[in-house]
């Protein structure tokens, strides 16, 4: 192969403009990202996203239509090569013509969302109930007598649905109240009082004493580390300590009032139950404990076995559980928004267990009560690093469809994630405040007018909740758009540069037809597998091209073929203005014996310069670092993820520059290896930057 000297100086325009297109192409592929991110077009659907065999079915459809194309052309089948190769192109070109019509024509802003009015109130703010309603409660004295008045309240209402009082008693005067809700009742225990109201009407069902008088009247924890919480089933009351110990004593029907100790248990070490977040009776058998580090599920059993070894008591036996480092911030426990069936319709009780954490992932646990599988990680809910924090996880019903959605309060906003694809739909500011609850409800003024308020509530020792009207307009465009006049537009644009690329195939209308084409294809790509597959797919595809260029050299007769029959997939830079593109007809073999002045040509997937008068690029050297980079923006997201993508374009561009060294030098190479590991090295810096080493969580399957 014959070496060019290193002229870089008549080659350097050649090269920038390369980039420049290079550059081009990613960026118009995060122009028209968001079109198919409104239409959920994932070429494998959305829970295909982290599937490897998809990657790998993308790898043989390569490896088909390399083998198809040589076999053609041994054959002397040049038509039908050049005839489908077209009709592929002009369905490429669809893909990102038809998308880039809609977000330049269709105007899909929303109407932003305003607080409107804003109410403090002096009580005690207690607990969410369902997906609209909570507690609260105020303390007063009546005839010397502290009492404490529970209300259940309902965003939108102005009146509570009931109002109980209930005795505080004098042994703890100033102790607060730890409330544990069920699925009926809600149990409240104040370290001296257990007591258990319906959450139906507020019926006091039932009293419970935490302490007892010795003979000289003192007053004694009938736990010696008191009660911290507890929480009533059918025939006991659990009760944990300070020491983390999980104490039943049974209770009787013929008995009211009166409990009995049966058995104790030992909390995990890391289930430190004074910095408890959120605890939640899930059924007379499961009891759903956050604490700040660690969150678990525990199995409610009726004795504890003997004890081994220096241990005092039996541990609890754990069903499921987890650990933030961080630290939890909220829970929720609601029907399952990726459910298949509206909640009127589900037979088998399913439920979703929804955690947040302080650095912004989203954990999500399946509670099938009626299943052999209760409990089980829901990895199409749990999501890594969705934003700094997450102050609050509601699954509310917004639109009344018997579907839940997922709505997640970060360190800035609240944010609506539809359905099952868990596609953006709703972002509204949220109130600063560490503690906070962002709901949606209904007033009658609602109803009437077919909108509905989101109501944020800020806790403090008062709590003030501000409130606003959302519509239709707020919402983001979800689902498929497709408009009459932007559809055929994009399609009669495609099929001009069609026509055009075939009686007037200059280096511009290539480059154009190119540029869409790549576009495209990043993007169609890019939102269909997670970084994690990208990666993956891009070291096979560089192993791949290496092999092709210098092993077996198929490459070199597939890049032949192509240019024989005119069918420039790849883009052009040429070096002077009076380039043209239509009389070229040098092969990748005539090149690698021409004289001294001539740059060889290189096959689809390489960094090739067809002369000295122009530099080629293959469209597949685009595409995979551009797909990295779509994929980056789309699964990591925020402002994390549009750092990280930057990081992989800057990689790539500085793969790019090694590679045109070479390619200055007269040294053929394979572009895929420099271009794909600079592009992965620099997915792997802004990682490190920003997310660590959630870069490579995606909850990869087979």
């Amino acid at each position: 192969m014959s070496d060019v000297g290193g002229d870089f100086r008549r080659q350097l325009p050649s090269m920038i403009g390369m980039a420049g297109m290079f550059v081009a192409t990613i960026f118009l592929a995060m122009f028209i990202r968001p079109w198919y991110d409104k239409a959920g077009l994932q070429a494998f659907g959305e829970a295909g996203a982290s599937q490897l065999r998809y990657i790998g079915l993308e790898l043989i459809m390569i490896f088909i239509f390399t083998a198809a194309i040589l076999m053609l052309a041994k054959y002397k089948k040049e038509w039908i090569i050049k005839y489908g190769i077209m009709g592929i192109l002009f369905i490429a070109l669809l893909y990102s013509s038809v998308p880039l019509a809609h977000q330049i024509m269709v105007d899909d802003s929303v109407t932003p969302f305003e607080y409107q009015s804003s109410n403090e109130t002096e009580a005690t703010y207690l607990t969410e109930i369902g997906m609209d309603q909570y507690l609260d409660s105020t303390r007063s004295n009546q005839s010397g007598a502290l009492m404490n008045t529970i209300r259940l309240m309902q965003w939108g209402a102005e009146e509570p649905i009931w109002t109980t009082e209930i005795p505080h008693g004098e042994a703890f005067e100033f102790s607060d109240l730890v409330v544990v809700p069920g699925p009926d009742s809600v149990t409240i225990n104040n370290a001296a009082l257990i007591q258990t109201l319906s959450l139906r009407d507020g019926t006091l069902e039932s009293t419970y004493e935490c302490f007892e008088y010795d003979d000289d009247g003192n007053v004694l924890s009938i736990i010696p580390t008191g009660c911290e919480l507890a929480a009533e089933t059918e025939d006991a009351v659990y009760i944990i300590d300070g020491a983390d110990r999980l104490h039943r004593y049974n209770t009787f029907d013929e008995y009211p009032n009166v409990m009995t100790k049966q058995a104790t248990w030992q909390l995990p070490s890391q289930m430190e139950i004074v910095d408890h977040i959120e605890v939640e009776l899930l059924s007379d058998e499961h009891l759903l404990v956050v604490t700040r580090d660690y969150a678990g599920v525990i199995l409610l059993e009726e004795t504890a076995g003997l004890v081994e070894g220096d241990d005092f008591y039996q541990p609890v036996t754990m069903l499921i559980e987890a650990n933030s480092t961080a630290g939890f911030t909220s829970l929720d426990v609601g029907y399952s928004n990726v459910a298949d069936v509206t909640m009127e319709n589900s037979t088998e009780g399913e439920q979703l267990i929804v955690l947040g954490t302080n650095d912004g992932d989203v954990l999500a646990w399946s509670y099938a009560p009626l299943q052999s599988e209760v409990f089980a990680e829901e990895s199409r809910v749990s999501i890594n690093a969705f934003a700094k924090s997450i102050r609050d996880v509601r699954l509310p019903d917004i639109d009344a469809t018997g579907y839940t959605e997922l709505l997640i309060t970060t360190d800035e906003d609240a944010r609506l994630l539809y359905g099952a694809s868990m596609t953006q739909r709703l972002i509204v500011d949220a109130p600063e405040g560490e503690d906070v609850v962002v709901a949606f409800g209904e007033t009658p003024q609602d109803v009437e007018d077919e909108t509905i308020h989101i109501y944020a509530t800020v806790i403090n020792s008062s709590y003030t909740t501000d409130s606003g009207v959302v519509d239709s307009s707020m919402f983001l465009v979800g689902g498929l758009v497709i408009e009459d006049i932007p559809t055929i537009i994009g399609i009669l644009f495609s099929v001009l540069l069609m026509i055009l690329l075939y009686v007037h195939s200059e280096w511009y209308v290539v480059n154009t037809v190119g540029i869409l084409v790549g576009s495209g294809v990043i993007v169609m790509l890019g939102v269909s597998f997670v970084p994690t597959l990208i990666m993956v797919f891009m070291i096979a595809a560089a192993i791949y091209d290496a092999w092709a260029v210098y092993k077996s050299k198929h490459m070199l007769d597939l890049a032949d073929t192509m240019m024989n029959l005119n069918l420039p997939i790849l883009l052009v830079a040429p070096q002077d203005s009076d380039y043209t593109m239509r009389t070229e007809r040098m092969t990748v073999h005539d090149a690698n014996e021409a004289d001294d002045d001539l740059v060889p040509q290189v096959a689809q997937e390489r960094v090739v310069a067809k002369s000295n008068d122009a530099m080629l690029m293959g469209l597949g050297d685009v595409i995979f670092p551009g797909m990295l980079v779509l994929s980056t923006i789309q699964y990591v997201g925020g402002d994390n993820g549009l750092l990280m993508a930057m990081t992989t374009l800057v990689g790539s561009l500085i793969g790019y520059s090694i590679l045109m060294y070479y390619v200055g030098k007269g040294q053929a190479q394979a572009g895929l290896p420099l271009l794909n590991g600079g592009a992965i090295l620099g997915y792997v810096v802004g990682g490190l930057l920003t997310i660590g080493m959630a870069m490579f969580q995606f909850n990869i399957s087979f």
